[in-house]
Formats: C-alpha cells, structure tokens, sequence
C-alpha cells in the first residue's frame, strides 16, 4: 500500500487539476470579466456609513460620465457631427442619455414646473435688492429688458410676471457649464472661429468593466472616424473615466503580455543553458502552468472575476512558484543523488519551510483591508501550492535523469559565494566583508534620512498625456472641472437639508471671492427651502406688487388683469424637480431625503473651506482622493508593521527546525535585506509608498525561502545549494523585477522594492548555512514514501 500511495495521490491531484482547467476553460468559454478600476486597489475599512454612501454615489456619478465637444469651422456641419454622434452611442445600448442640449421639450417642462411658484423664486441679486428696499431698481431693469434692443420678454410672460422676477431666477441658476450657451436646443461655446456643441451621455455599466470600455470606446472611435472621413475638418475632443480606464487597462493589458513573455523567454533560456537538457525545462513548465492555471482557476472562482493588477502581479509567481521546480533539478548537479526519490528526499525540507513562509507573507497580504490585494493573495497562494503538490507528487515521476556530468565552474561560482560568507573558509576574505556590509550598512542609512513618502492616490495610475490634454481642453471650453471634492449637507429631512444650504450660501460667496474656489451648485439654488420661498412672496407683494405693480403694468402698456394669473401659493417641492429628471444636474446633487451635496468647482484651498464651514451644522467636505491618500499612509504604516508580524510568526517553525540561535541566524539575511532595502530606495531617490511596504512582506517571505534552503543543504552540497538558490533568486529578480519598468507608480514601486530586496536576501543568504538543523522533519521520513 505504501508503495502505490506516491501514485494513487498524484492521480487526486491529476483528477483536482483537470477539474480546476475545466472550470478554467468553461470560464474563458463564457468570456473572462476583468476589472481595471485601481481605486480597487485601495484599502478600505469601516467608515461612516452615510459619507461611504457619499463617496460611492458621487464617484459612480462623476465616473459613469461621457463628455465630448464636437467642433468645426460651420456651425451647421459641428451641429450635424454632434447629432450624429449622440445616435452613435445611443445605438450602442450601454448610454442612459444621450445628447447634451436643451430641446423644447425638455425648456416646456422646466417651464410648466417653476412657472405656478415664481413668486416665490428669486434670483440671489433681486432676493437682496427687496430686502433692502430697492424694489424700484427691479422695476426698472424690467423696464429696459422689456424695451431694450433686443427684447427678452414677449407680452405674455409680461402680463403673467411684468417684473421679470422668472426669467431673472432662470439666469441665477448656478448650471456648471458656465461658458456653453444655448443654441437652438443646444449648448454651445464659440471660439476662434469654431463651434464646439457639446455631447453628454451618462453610462448605463461600470465604466471599469472591461467589456463596456470596449464596447462604448470602440462605438466613441468608429463614430469619430466615420464623421472625419465624411465632414473634414471636424474635431472631437473626450472627456471621461471609460476613456482613461480603456487607455490604463490596454496599457496594463499590453504590460502583463510583455512582462509574463518576457519571464517565460528567460526562463527557458535560463533553464536549457544551465542544465542543457529539455526534461528540467519541461518538469517547470508543467509545475509553473498547473501553479499559474490553479490560482487562476480558484481566484476566479472566489471573487466570479479577476483584476488586470491580478495578472500583471500573478505574472510575477513565475519567480516564485519556479524556486521548487529549480530546486529539485538542482539536484542533479549532486552526484551522490542518483535516484528521483533521494533527489526529493534532499530538497522536502527545504521547499517546505520555504513554502510554509512564503505562505505566510502572501497571507499577510490578506489582511490588508484591500480587495484587489486580497485577489492577489488568494492567486499567489493557489498558486505556491499547486505548484508545490506539482513538484512534490508528479517530478519524481517523470524524472528520468541521470546525474549532469557539466556544471563544474557554476558550482565553482557558487562555492566562492559561499565561501566568501563563511568565518573559516572566507578568513582571508574578512576585511573585505567588513567593508563591504559597512558600505551597505551606510548607504542603506543615509538613504533613510532622504527618503520621502508618496501617499497621493493619484499617482497610481498613469494616465494617457493625449487623454489628460483633452480632458483640460474640454474643461476650459465649457467652463466646468470634474473635481470630485464636495460638501455633504446632512440633515433629518429635505427642508432641513435646504435651510442649512442657504445658511453657508453666503460663506461659500465669501470664498469665491477670495479665490478658495471657483463656483459651487447646490439644490437650494434650484429649490429654495419652503420657508426661503414663503419669505420671498412676501417680498414680492410688500416691495414690489402692492407700492409699483399698477404704475409697472401702465409703464410697459399692459391692460387691467380681468383675472389674477395663475400662481399657486404652495412652495415648490424638490420632489416636483426630480421627478422626470426635468432639472438638469439637479438628481446628481440629491443622494436621499435630507442627504444632499453641494458640487465645488475650483476648490484651490481646501483647508480655508473647511475651517470656514466648521461652525454650520451638518454640513462637511469631502475631499476623496485626500482621504484615500490619508488612508494609504495609514495602511502603509501598517503594512510594515505587518512585515514585523510576519517575521515574528515565522520564528516558531525556525526555532523548533534549527533552535533559538538557529532561528536568528536564518532570519538575519531577509531582515537586513527588509532594513536596508528602503534606506537603498531613498539614496536612489525613489519615494516610498504603500506599495512599497507591502513589497517588503514579499522580500522577508521569499528571502527566508533562500535562507533556509541555504541552512537545509548543508556544508558539503553548498555548492549546489547556492547554485539552486542563485537560479531561483534569478528568475524571482527577472518576474518581479520587470514590474520596474510598469508606467504605474504602484507596480513600479512594488516591483523596485522586490528588486533591490531580492538582491540583498541571495547575496546574504549563504550566512544562514551555518545554521544546522536540529530537529528531524517528518518530510523527511516519509519522503521515502512517496516513490
């Protein structure tokens, strides 16, 4: 029975991996959803649960946003291509509106609702012009707009409203879109000799879904190539998340296939030149396929869908998951290990405190708060353990090796590396040693005092120059910005809501003058408070209607009213405004019943509005990407207190294996490898991140595997073992160390860190080799059993 148990249990895991590649490849069938939002990526924890609400609703709102200007020299051929496009995004069924103008349905409705309360809507300039008395002044301006050049009253809405109180209202409105204007339905801004009309769409799907970026980008692309080849001279400028989504997800797309293409070339090159045989090359193919395929497999199967960042980061196992692989056909070098079964026997130790570390670092990313490096956790984890029950339950298997006759000047290579580290054979070598750990030790520090930390969220992604160009020319056209900072009203109810807006309304003015910010919208400028509008009737009639109304009709030649006109003395409901959607941008500015925001525009000192606001109840700012970026600094200071944890956690297993002073000596390499990899960073000028501390929860895990299959081989295979760990530490430099050249801050960062750790823990861990074990592994009495 103990002789077909080796076999019976690789024939499970061959019936689990061919139920795992099913799945796989029913999911692929199906079409794969990719994720390409990196805000994914942020750490999130338990916050208030209405300003989550907040934050969710108002970031949906701005991200699920499509804006674009459509321009030419004719006004008639900018308005046709503007039309044309509307058609062509709402024929791709993913756009909720579409359009952007102001047609005569939509000004009829906006008519009919404010039209029964305008006594009771004032502008701010009229509200302060009756308060203080002036209503003569207001007279008199309806006077000149009445008989002026160009006439803006007809003599309809001069019987109904002859103070032109309504249309004065209608002007006041604080529309973000401050420089389009109305032009036959559309808005529209001029300059340098170009009509720009604007097209505005909302989307129905996640903008970060990969399926509806292609979809809507590509629909967005053809339309704009089909107007240019029919209209010459057109220009079309976008503005929107799905188009720097697209742009970042193609980019990290592109960035994975490389990389990964990449890592696999130089790891077959690797692979066939050190062991100049097909067989090492095949036995880690299999094990880094079933091992990128299970995690793969699993992830998907945990999460129903993987991140881009999932793929660029899983891209990177390779590194890892190959150090088993690499160790068992290191073993070939030792000609003492002639049989499949006593190569396995040398290395189980070895490769199982190894992946019970590395384990153990890939778990700490679990406990970040962090959706998106939870998802790589899970696929790296799968991943080491398929990889490793690949190794361990299939290699002996197919191993039909003899003993390599070459290698002698590699192992050369590797001896002098371990020899160079040892007290006794490396005497000659102390000075140098010495030398060379204070030169590290020094750079290492200094570089800690110039090493800065980078928390801003918005470097986490690289955006496309062309995209950013367009988005700000599009801004400066409309006269509009997309900031995603606001106030938050909070209040038990709408009318609540609404007084406490009025009440900031003038603190708010007072920072616009001061240049704190540029404008702001909020719901009362379209609603006022039902008190706000009972106060306003009463100006109207006390101001103006009882002392001028009869002389004002006389002025502007009107007859006696034979019946009042219609009015209702009922305020306007903020309810009434929503309702159809007849009040543009109004619905992005009301979250619920008493829980309204107020957009800011220009916010340049977000500190001055804060301070002036910290007296008005229930209203706050909101400003997400500082709070997101807050909250990386926070986590990253976790995170290496997390790497802290992980040491402290690691040092059981090493303790029992090698015993109290065996376990610091093996944990000496990967920790000066953790201390002075920052201080490195600092010196090279490279700011730290949140990004970077985790990537030090990798550098003590994967260079504990080093140190302990360092203390594993011995004195006598060091060779081999130093040969085994350089070509691990090769292809973990080579994986993780092309995430450097990613144009995103954070994998750049991640990768950067892996770099120059993984460096330090292989140079360094030949020192653990002299740290015998103690204590016998039950690994290695049954490793036998398993041939």
């Amino acid at each position: 029975m103990k002789r077909n148990a080796p076999r019976i249990a690789a024939l499970v895991w061959l019936l689990v991996v061919a139920v795992a590649g099913v799945y796989l490849a029913g999911r692929v069938h199906a079409g794969l959803s990719f994720r390409t939002d990196l805000l994914a990526l942020l750490p999130r924890e338990e916050v208030d649960p209405v300003l989550q609400q907040a934050n969710e609703t108002v970031t949906r709102s701005l991200a699920r946003r499509v804006v674009a200007l459509v321009g030419h020299a004719g006004r008639d051929e900018a308005r046709a291509a503007a039309r044309r496009l509307t058609d062509d995004l709402s024929a791709t069924g993913l756009i909720e509106t579409a359009g952007g103008g102001f047609d005569g349905d939509r000004m009829k409705r906006i008519g009919t609702l404010y039209f029964p309360h305008r006594q009771g809507l004032l502008s701010p300039g009229d509200r302060a012009a009756l308060k203080a008395g002036q209503g003569e002044e207001v007279a008199i301006r309806a006077l000149s707009q009445a008989f002026g050049f160009v006439g803006l009253a007809d003599a309809g809405l001069l019987r109904t409203d002859p103070f032109l109180l309504l249309p004065s209202f209608f002007t006041s409105l604080p529309f973000p879109l401050s420089r389009l204007t109305l032009d036959e339905g559309m808005l529209t801004v001029v300059e340098g000799g170009t009509t720009w009309i604007l097209v505005n769409a909302v989307l129905r799907r996640d903008p970060f879904e990969l399926a509806a970026q292609d979809a809507v980008v590509g629909a967005f692309d053809r339309s704009v190539a089909a107007l240019r080849a029919q209209t010459p001279g057109v220009e079309v400028k976008r503005l929107g998340a799905v188009f720097f989504a697209h742009a970042g997800a193609s980019t990290g797309m592109r960035e994975a296939t490389i990389l990964t293409t990449l890592t696999i070339v130089g790891a077959v090159l690797m692979i066939v030149a050190v062991f100049r045989r097909v067989a090492p090359l095949l036995h880690n193919v299999l094990a880094l396929g079933v091992g990128l395929g299970f995690g793969m497999a699993g992830s998907l199967a945990l999460f129903g869908e993987l991140h881009v960042a999932t793929l660029l980061f899983g891209s990177s196992l390779i590194g890892v998951a190959v150090d088993y692989g690499l160790y068992y056909s290191g073993s070939l070098f030792d000609p003492a290990l002639r049989t499949p079964r006593e190569r396995l026997r040398s290395i189980m130790p070895g490769i199982t405190l190894g992946l019970v570390t590395a384990l153990s670092g890939y778990a700490s990313l679990m406990l970040a708060p962090m959706p998106g490096l939870r998802q790589i956790a899970a696929f790296s984890i799968l991943g080491l353990l398929a990889t490793y029950a690949t190794v361990v339950l299939w290699l002996p298997l197919l191993d039909r090796a003899q003993p390599a006759r070459h290698g002698r000047g590699m192992l050369w290579a590797a001896g002098r590396l371990g020899a160079f580290w040892d007290v006794v054979l490396g005497a000659r070598h102390r000075r140098t040693r010495v030398a060379l750990a204070a030169l590290v030790v020094a750079a290492g520090g200094s570089g800690l005092f110039l090493l800065r930390s980078d928390d801003d969220v918005r470097r986490m992604q690289s955006l496309s120059p062309g995209l950013v160009r367009q988005q700000e020319e599009v801004q400066r056209l409309i006269g509009a910005g997309t900031a995603s900072q606001f106030l938050l009203v909070q209040a038990p109810d709408t009318e609540t809501a609404l007084r406490r807006e009025e009440a900031v309304v003038a603190t708010l003015d007072r920072l616009k003058a001061e240049g704190a910010l540029a404008g702001y919208q909020m719901p009362a400028a379209f609603v006022p408070s039902a008190e706000r509008q009972r106060e306003n009737r009463a100006l109207v009639r006390d101001v103006l209607e009882q002392p001028l109304l009869e002389r004002q009709r006389a002025q502007l030649g009107l007859p006696a009213p034979t019946e009042p006109a219609a009015s209702s003395d009922a305020p306007l409901t903020l309810d009434a405004a929503l309702a159809g959607e007849t009040v543009p941008f109004l619905g992005e500015l009301v979250l619920a019943p008493g829980l309204h925001v107020v957009a800011l525009q220009g916010l340049t000192r977000p500190d001055a509005v804060r301070a002036a606001l910290a007296g008005a109840e229930g209203v706050r700012l909101v400003d997400p990407t500082a709070d997101f970026s807050a909250l990386l600094a926070k986590y990253r200071q976790r995170a290496l207190l997390l790497t802290g944890l992980a040491a402290l956690l690691m040092v059981p297993a090493l303790a029992w294996r090698y015993g109290w002073r065996g376990a610091a000596g093996i944990m000496g390499p990967p920790v000066a490898a953790v201390l002075l990899t920052p201080g490195l960073l600092g010196l090279a000028g490279q700011d730290f991140s949140f990004f970077h501390a985790m990537a030090l929860v990798l550098v003590l895990s994967i260079g504990m595997d080093y140190a302990v299959f360092c203390a594993e081989g011995g004195t006598a295979r060091r060779p081999i073992t130093i040969l085994s760990v350089f070509l691990a530490s090769l292809m973990t430099q080579l994986s993780f160390g092309l995430l450097s050249v990613s144009s995103a801050f954070a994998v750049h960062g991640f990768g950067l860190t892996m770099l120059v750790g993984i460096l330090l823990a292989f140079l360094m861990a030949p020192l653990a080799g002299r740290c015998a074990p103690r204590r016998a592994m039950r690994t290695d009495a049954n490793a036998s059993v398993l041939m």
